[in-house]
């Protein structure tokens, strides 16, 4: 049986992120939409706060991608480096914020901690 790719783990999370923040946000959403775009986000309040969430999505994805190319051609150094970033993020995350999707990151990054780890004999 072969492992799950925490990259795919994590591009799942980014789609789901996306998709929640359709949901959640949508009514922001609509709002921007029925004005001027440009200049429509304001450093602060309910629209900043929407852009920012919405913006995590793709880069969550894309991160994921970029961890499946280091699995997939054994780059232990860059799992290692991304399990650590992961797991103290999703650490942050989850003190700052308990019932959000931060354990998540926790997991994924604590599973390619102990991957890197033992494949390097540590």
């Amino acid at each position: 049986m072969t492992r799950a790719s925490a990259g795919r783990l994590l591009q799942v999370v980014g789609i789901a992120h996306g998709a929640i923040g359709a949901v959640i946000y949508r009514d922001v959403f609509a709002e921007i939409g029925r004005g001027p775009v440009v200049g429509s986000v304001p450093d602060r309040g309910d629209r900043a706060a929407a852009f920012w969430f919405m913006a995590a999505a793709p880069t969550l994805w894309l991160g994921g991608r970029l961890l499946r190319s280091a699995e997939e051609h054994g780059d232990l150094p860059a799992q290692r480096a991304a399990g650590v970033a992961l797991a103290a993020v999703g650490t942050v995350g989850t003190v700052a914020m308990p019932k959000s999707g931060f354990p998540s990151l926790v997991g994924i990054g604590g599973v390619l901690l102990r991957r890197s780890l033992r494949s390097t004999g540590r």
